[in-house]
């Protein structure tokens, strides 16, 4: 693996600051568009329902916006997450983080689970999409069916985790797994416990070229708090 020594802008570029809470407020939402605005993360992740706000907030700047689609349970219908899909994207979400149907995977419904993941990405009409693959809850050969799954439906990230409930946390070992399987077919993201400067730093280095996370002003200053384990 090659080591390469990140600045601290570096890192910055490679964050997307994330609240995708419950309880997240208008304040928060400001608040989290300001920070990326200053330390010029790559964008910000929150819910659907803050997308346009989060667009009249972040005008003018490069910041992207972001948003979280199926999550955190994933088990709304196929049709319900394609039109959801649509929707987020009519509404100015440049990038789609989207939890596919664990249930169909762990039941061996693999052509369903494949088909789920083919028609988010078509209804996601060429914007960036990333699959979060929840690697907390699978086993090793579970890992690699699920990542080369989504790979074939046309994602364009492998992503280990939500950071939330069972999906756990990056691993320098899982990010490298998605890293050798996607190869030049996709890009990898990091989710799940990334909190400061050393652990982001490992994760790209393992293969990863975004990350996921709510400790983006922490990572870059030292100092701050988390909105979740994210």
């Amino acid at each position: 693996m090659t080591v390469k020594v990140y600045t601290t802008q570096e890192i910055a570029s490679k964050i997307q600051h994330t609240d995708v809470n419950p309880d997240v407020t208008r304040e928060d939402i400001i608040k989290l568009t300001n920070d990326c605005m200053e330390f010029k993360f790559d964008g910000v992740m929150l819910q659907p329902c803050w997308i346009e706000e989060a667009k009249v907030l972040l005008a003018g700047s490069d910041v992207k916006v972001c948003t979280a689609l199926g999550f955190p349970m994933g088990g709304l219908t196929t049709k319900s997450k394609a039109r959801e899909m649509a929707e987020v994207v009519a509404l100015g979400a440049e990038q789609v983080d989207f939890m596919p149907n664990f249930g169909f995977f762990k039941s061996g419904m693999y052509e369903e689970f494949e088909h789920e993941l083919r028609e988010i990405v078509k209804a996601a009409d060429g914007r960036v999409t990333k699959v979060m693959l929840e690697f907390g809850m699978l086993t090793q050969e579970e890992k690699v069916k699920a990542a080369e799954i989504a790979l074939n439906a046309g994602v364009t990230y492998l992503k280990n985790s939500s950071g939330w409930g069972k999906g756990g946390h990056a691993t320098i070992e899982d990010v490298q797994l998605l890293k050798e399987i996607a190869g030049d077919k996709a890009l990898v993201k990091a989710s799940g416990g990334i909190r400061d400067f050393e652990s982001a730093t490992s994760i790209l280095n393992a293969g990863a070229v975004l990350l996921g996370t709510s400790a983006g002003v922490k990572i870059v200053t030292g100092t701050g708090e988390t909105s979740n384990s994210y």
